[in-house]
């Protein structure tokens, strides 16, 4: 798979999950770290979204690239390391789907083409 589309999945999915978090209000699992207003939270995804759509579409940087696929590995460990937290909503098969398939697209990124 060539390494665009797997940029583009591992952006995709991250975006997807930012929309689930939403849904579920994760801004609860954020209280572990001293909390957010239910509208600064939702808010704060607006330069988030919008950055997010905007590299996956128009960056052609690697190290855009490259940064938002080192996050998306690191995203899944946190995920991991908070799961068993009581405010912890990402609960369900689809958000751990869309959590895990961010890492997994992302690792492949970083692997190098030859290695694929």
């Amino acid at each position: 798979m060539r390494s665009e589309s797997l940029y583009r999945l591992t952006a995709a999915c991250l975006v997807t999950h930012e929309l689930d978090s939403i849904l579920l209000q994760g801004r609860r699992t954020f209280s572990l770290i001293g909390g957010f207003d239910q509208q600064i939270f939702l808010w704060a995804h607006v330069p988030v979204v919008l950055a997010m759509l905007f590299y996956a579409e128009f960056s052609r940087r690697i190290s855009v690239r490259y940064g938002m696929c080192v996050f998306a590995v690191i995203h899944v460990g946190l995920h991991w390391v908070y799961r068993n937290q009581p405010v912890y909503d990402f609960t369900s098969v689809s958000s751990w789907v869309l959590i895990l398939l961010a890492g997994i697209f992302g690792a492949a990124y970083l692997v190098p083409a030859k290695a694929r």
